[in-house]
C-alpha cells in the first residue's frame, strides 16, 4: 500500500512539472509575440515568419494542456475513468512530441525524434487497446473470456489503425497549412517550412510514412507478445477477485 502511494505521488508530480514547464513557455512565447507584434515597424518583413512560428509554437502549447486535462473531459462527459499510470505515460508522450517535438522544434533539431517517438506510440496505443478491453469488461459486472489469439490482433490493428488515421491528419495538415508533419521535405525535419525548402521526389517521399507505420507496428508486436505470454496468467488473477 505504502509502494503504491508513493507511485502515485510521483506520477501526481510528474503531472505538475508537465503543467508548470508546459505554462511557463505558453506564456514566454505569447510574450514574445506581443513584443514582435508592437516592434513589428523595428523588425521588418521577417515579423511575418516570427510571428507564425510563435502561433504555431503556442498552438501545440494549448493542445499540451488539452491533453493534461483529458481525464476530467472523460470522467464528466463519458463517465470513464482513465488510469494514473497509463494517463502519465499518454501525457508524458505529448509533451515529447508536441512541446519538444513540434514547440521547441525538436524534429529539425533531431532527426531521430520522429521515429523515437513512433515506435513507442506503437507500444502506449498498445497498452490503451487493453485498458479499452479492460473497460468493456468492467461494464459486464463479469470478466469475459477473450482468446488471447483475437486480444493479440486486437493490440496490434488497434495500434496500426490509430497510426493511420495519425498519418491522414499529418497528411491533411500539410495540404491545409504547408507543414511538414509527414517529413517529405529533403532539406528539413522540422514540421515548418520556407519557400527555400526542397521537397523529396518519387519513392523517397513515402519513405517518413512507412517507416512510422512500421515503427508503430514493431512497437504493438512487443506489447502483444507479452500479452499472448501473460494473458492466461493475468485473467486467472482477474477471475480470482
Amino acid at each position: 500500500m505504502k509502494n503504491k502511494k508513493l507511485t502515485e505521488k510521483i506520477l501526481l508530480l510528474i503531472k505538475k512539472i508537465l503543467f508548470i514547464l508546459t505554462i511557463l513557455l505558453l506564456i514566454y512565447h505569447v510574450g514574445w509575440t506581443i513584443f514582435i507584434i508592437a516592434f513589428r515597424h523595428h523588425i521588418g518583413d521577417t515579423y511575418i515568419k516570427y510571428v507564425t512560428t510563435m502561433a504555431f509554437r503556442i498552438l501545440q502549447f494549448s493542445a499540451m494542456l488539452l491533453v493534461l486535462s483529458a481525464p476530467k473531459i472523460l470522467q464528466k462527459w463519458f463517465k470513464m475513468q482513465v488510469p494514473l499510470t497509463l494517463y502519465i505515460v499518454i501525457a508524458f508522450f505529448a509533451f515529447n512530441a508536441l512541446v519538444l517535438g513540434d514547440g521547441l522544434d525538436f524534429y529539425g533539431r533531431y532527426p531521430w525524434w520522429d521515429s523515437f517517438l513512433h515506435f513507442h506510440s506503437g507500444i502506449i496505443l498498445s497498452f490503451v487497446a487493453l485498458w479499452f478491453i479492460h473497460v468493456m469488461m468492467a461494464e459486464k459486472s463479469k470478466y469475459i473470456y477473450m482468446n488471447k489469439y483475437f486480444t493479440c490482433l486486437f493490440l496490434v490493428v488497434f495500434s496500426l489503425g490509430i497510426g493511420a488515421f495519425w498519418e491522414l491528419l499529418e497528411y491533411s495538415c500539410d495540404g491545409l497549412f504547408h507543414t511538414n508533419a509527414q517529413q517529405y521535405m529533403a532539406s528539413t525535419k522540422g514540421t515548418l517550412v520556407s519557400k527555400k525548402d526542397i521537397p523529396l521526389k518519387g519513392h523517397e517521399a513515402l519513405k517518413d510514412t512507412m517507416k512510422d507505420l512500421a515503427l508503430d507496428l514493431g512497437g504493438s508486436l512487443i506489447v502483444a507478445t507479452y500479452g499472448f505470454i501473460k494473458h492466461d496468467e493475468i485473467l486467472e488473477k482477474r477471475n480470482e477477485r
